[in-house]
C-alpha cells in the first residue's frame, strides 16, 4: 500500500464523517443561505463609500449624501440581523435533517417551529439591559427592552448557534414523549395540529432556557453572551486572525480537497462564524471611514488563492498549455478552461484529475499557502488593502481582488503578480507529469 493510499484510508472516513455530521452541516448551510443578502449589502457599502460620499459626485449631485441613508438601511436589515437569520436557519435545517432521517414525522411537526424556537431561546440568553449611545452625542446610557446590533449582527452569533443546536435537540427530546403532545382531531388543518402538538415541548424548552439564563445572571452578574464571547468568540477570532490559524485553515482545506473532499465545506462550520464577524467589522469600519481592523476573512483568502478555483487552478491550466505533452491533460484543460475562469474547478479537479494525482499534490497544497505567505505580511504592513466587500464567488480572478478591496490598485497588482508566479510554480510539476505519457499510452 502506497503512502497516498495509507493517508487516504486514514483521512477519508474521518473527513466524510465530519462533512456529514448533521449539526456541522446545519451550521455550514445556514451561512450559505444568508450569503445573498450579505452580497447585496456589500454593493450598498461600495455605493456609500465610493459614490454617494465622493466629493466629485456631491458637487454635481448634492442629494447623493441623502442616498447614504439607503445604504445604512440595507446594512441594518441584512448584516444588522445576521445572527437572527443564522439562528433561525440552523434550527430549521437541523430539525429538517431529523425529519429526513425518519427520526420524527413531517406531519407531526414543522421545521419552522424549530427555527422560531431557536431565535426565541437566543433572545432569552441575550442581556436584558444594553449600552447605547445617544444620537448626536458621545453620551452612553443603559437601556432596557432593546437588542443592540452588536448582538443581532455578529456579536451574538455564537450564542445564536448554541441556542439553535440545544433548543432543537431539547425540542426533539420532549417531543418524543407522546404524553406531552396535544392530539387534535383528524379534521384540524395540519398547521394548527402541528402547533398544538409542539405546544408543550416548546414551552418546556423555553422554560429550561429561561430558568438557566436567569440563574446564571443572578449568580455571576453577567449574561450568557458575555460568557460565550469570553471563552469562544474572542479566542476563536484571534486564532483565525493569526498567521498560524490562517495556514492551518488553508492547509486543511487544500489537503481535504486533494482527497476529493470539499475542503471549504468541511472547515466552514468552524471558520464561518469568526470569519463572517471579521468581514462585517471590516465593512462597518470602511463604511464609517475608519481603520479596517481585520486581515483574514474569507474574501481576503479567496482573492489570493481562488485563481480559477481551489488550489489556483487557472494558473495550473496555463502551465498545462505551456508545458504539458499529454493529450489527455490538454484535452481536459480545454474543457475546463471556461468554467475555471469563473472559479468552477470541479471539471479539472475530477476530470484531469487533480484529486489523488501524485504529480500535483505538492503544488496544489502549497501554492495557495505560498500566496498567503506573501500577501499576509504585505497586508499587515498596509502596503495592500484589506477586504471590505463580499463579492460573488464566480467573479473572475484579479477582478475579484479589485472589488473585494473597493478598488485598491496595489492589492490588484499583487493578485496579478501572484497569479503569474503560480504558473511558474506549477510548471516543474507539469513537466514531471510528462513522464507518465508512456504509461498512459500503454494503458
Amino acid at each position: 500500500m502506497s503512502v497516498s493510499d495509507k493517508i487516504n484510508k486514514l483521512v477519508l472516513p474521518l473527513a466524510t464523517k465530519i462533512g456529514n455530521q448533521r449539526h456541522l452541516v446545519a451550521i455550514r448551510d445556514a451561512f450559505v443561505d444568508i450569503t445573498p443578502i450579505i452580497m447585496v449589502n456589500s454593493v450598498f457599502i461600495l455605493l456609500n463609500s465610493l459614490v454617494f460620499s465622493n466629493p466629485t459626485v456631491l458637487k454635481t449631485f448634492p442629494y447623493a449624501a441623502k442616498l447614504m441613508d439607503m445604504g445604512t438601511m440595507v446594512n441594518s436589515g441584512t448584516l444588522g440581523f445576521m445572527t437572527i437569520f443564522v439562528t433561525f436557519v440552523i434550527g430549521y435545517r437541523l430539525l429538517n435533517s431529523y425529519i429526513a432521517d425518519g427520526r420524527i414525522g413531517s406531519k407531526d411537526i414543522s421545521p419552522i417551529h424549530a427555527g422560531i424556537l431557536s431565535v426565541a431561546t437566543a433572545l432569552i440568553m441575550f442581556p436584558l439591559n444594553n449600552q447605547a449611545v445617544v444620537s448626536g452625542t458621545a453620551k452612553t446610557v443603559t437601556v432596557g427592552g432593546v437588542y443592540t446590533q452588536a448582538l443581532t449582527s455578529s456579536g451574538g452569533m455564537f450564542v445564536g448557534i448554541i441556542a439553535a443546536l440545544l433548543s432543537t435537540e431539547l425540542l426533539l427530546v420532549f417531543y418524543k414523549a407522546k404524553k406531552l403532545r396535544i392530539k387534535m382531531p383528524d379534521g384540524v388543518p395540519p398547521a394548527v395540529a402541528q402547533s398544538f402538538n409542539s405546544l408543550i415541548p416548546e414551552s418546556l424548552v423555553v422554560i429550561v432556557f429561561a430558568v438557566v439564563s436567569f440563574t446564571y445572571v443572578q449568580i455571576f452578574h453577567q449574561s450568557f453572551t458575555d460568557l460565550v464571547q469570553a471563552i469562544i468568540s474572542k479566542p476563536l477570532q484571534v486564532a483565525m486572525q493569526s498567521w498560524i490559524g490562517l495556514f492551518v485553515i488553508q492547509f486543511a482545506t487544500q489537503f481535504l480537497w486533494f482527497f476529493g473532499l470539499h475542503g471549504q465545506n468541511i472547515v466552514a462550520s468552524v471558520t464561518s462564524p469568526p470569519m463572517l464577524a471579521a468581514i462585517q467589522q471590516n465593512m462597518t469600519a470602511f463604511a464609517a471611514h475608519k481603520v479596517v481592523p481585520n486581515i483574514v476573512t474569507n474574501p481576503w483568502i479567496g482573492m489570493y488563492t481562488l485563481f480559477g478555483g481551489t488550489g489556483a487552478i487557472l494558473p495550473f491550466l496555463i502551465a498545462i498549455f505551456i508545458a504539458s505533452k499529454r493529450k489527455d491533460y490538454r484535452d481536459v484543460a480545454k474543457l475546463g478552461l471556461l468554467p475555471s475562469f469563473f472559479n468552477v474547478s470541479e471539471p479539472i479537479m475530477f476530470g484531469m484529475p487533480v484529486v489523488m494525482n501524485p504529480y500535483f499534490v505538492i503544488p496544489f497544497i502549497f501554492v495557495p499557502l505560498i500566496n498567503l505567505a506573501i500577501a499576509y505580511p504585505l497586508t499587515a504592513l498596509g502596503l495592500v488593502a484589506k477586504s471590505v466587500v463580499i463579492p460573488a464567488w464566480t467573479i473572475p480572478p484579479i477582478l475579484t481582488t479589485w472589488i473585494t478591496t473597493a478598488g485598491d490598485i496595489p492589492a490588484t497588482i499583487l493578485s496579478l503578480l501572484l497569479f503569474i508566479m503560480d504558473i511558474f510554480l506549477y510548471l516543474p510539476f507539469v513537466m514531471a507529469s510528462n513522464k507518465g505519457m508512456k504509461a498512459v499510452a500503454e494503458e
